[in-house]
Order: C-alpha cells, then sequence, then structure tokens
C-alpha cells in the first residue's frame, strides 16, 4: 500500500458554498486526489490518500480515500466539489472516510515515512524495498510547518528529494507514483 499524507494548512473544515478554490484551496486537495488516485480510466486501488484539514472553522479533520473501495467517482472539480461538501457535511461515500483526528496521532502509527525535502535522498537512490508500503508526506500551498517537519523527524522520517525544485504538490505525487511505477515493474 502506498500512502500519500497532505497538510492543508487552509482547508476548509465544514460545508463550503462556491469553488473549492474560495474553500480554503480544497482545489489543490482535488489536484493532488486526482494525482494519487487516478490513472486513464481506473483508479489505483493500492493507494491511500489522506488529507489533514486545518482550516477554519473547525480543524482539524482528515479524511481518507481509499483507493481498494473507492467507487462512483470522477476526476472533474464539480464531482469533487460534490463529495467533499458531503464529506465534510458528514454524508459518507464509498471509499472516502472522516475522523476527527490531528495528523501528529496518524503519523505516530506509521512505520516508513518519507518527507519531501529538496536537500534529502534523492528517490533515485532508493531502493524497491525501501519503497514499499511507505508513506509520503506533502506540504500543500503553503508548505509544511516547521516544527511538524521537525516532528517527523524525531519519529525517524526520511528526507526525499525529487531534485532541486520546488514542485507543485499534485506534481510531487504525480513525479513519486511515475518512480515507483517504474520501480515496482
Amino acid at each position: 500500500m502506498r500512502r500519500f499524507i497532505l497538510y492543508s494548512r487552509t482547508g476548509k473544515t465544514a460545508p463550503f458554498n462556491g469553488s473549492l478554490l474560495e474553500a480554503g484551496r480544497l482545489d489543490v486537495i482535488h489536484q493532488c486526489i486526482i494525482s494519487a488516485m487516478f490513472l486513464s480510466h481506473s483508479i489505483r486501488r493500492d493507494v491511500e490518500f489522506h488529507v489533514f484539514l486545518y482550516g477554519s472553522p473547525n480543524p482539524p479533520l482528515h479524511i481518507i480515500i481509499d483507493g481498494s473501495s473507492l467507487y462512483d467517482v470522477r476526476t472533474d472539480e464539480a464531482t469533487w466539489n460534490k463529495i467533499l461538501n458531503e464529506i465534510l457535511s458528514g454524508h459518507p461515500h464509498q471509499g472516502i472516510f472522516m475522523r476527527k483526528e490531528g495528523i501528529e496521532n496518524y503519523v505516530e502509527t506509521l512505520k516508513k515515512i518519507f518527507v519531501l525535502n529538496e536537500k534529502g535522498k534523492d528517490i533515485k537512490e532508493f531502493e524497491r524495498k525501501d519503497l514499499d508500503d511507505a508513506s509520503f508526506i506533502i506540504g500543500d500551498q503553503v508548505g509544511l510547518p516547521i516544527k511538524f517537519e521537525k516532528f517527523v523527524r524525531r519519529l525517524g522520517a526520511n528526507e526525499l528529494s525529487l531534485g532541486k525544485k520546488r514542485y507543485l504538490a499534485s506534481s510531487v505525487i504525480n513525479i513519486i507514483n511515475y518512480s515507483l511505477d517504474r520501480l515496482m515493474v
């Protein structure tokens, strides 16, 4: 199982009116969901996507998307606007769950943790066994809080680099998925 964990500092934690952009940049989360969970004409059944919302009015919230049971979804923004609003309203959707939980509690339960850092070890230097059943922590458009980065380092997180450039969160997920797909062949 491959896990992507997104820390969203601004994502709304209640139902919203309007666009995903206006809902605390839930558009970034939508883009990350698409990158994490979808291939052309299929869903990645071996992937989980976790987003921790720290926006107003009721943080933190943990939304889990489980590829092994995800059903009845498309990739368009209107679909995800509706689904995220339903989830934030407390209505379930197959393969998508919500908990009132902070990221620290969840991350403490994980074994192989990777946090993205341009100065970390290049993804090309890792072997397949190093990245099997791994969890990749990514910041949103604001980035990870320094306090949280220190916390995951104390837990023994590996620093993973995709190169010297900073990429959009959704691009980071695409690059990791592509790299791991090639390793797993």
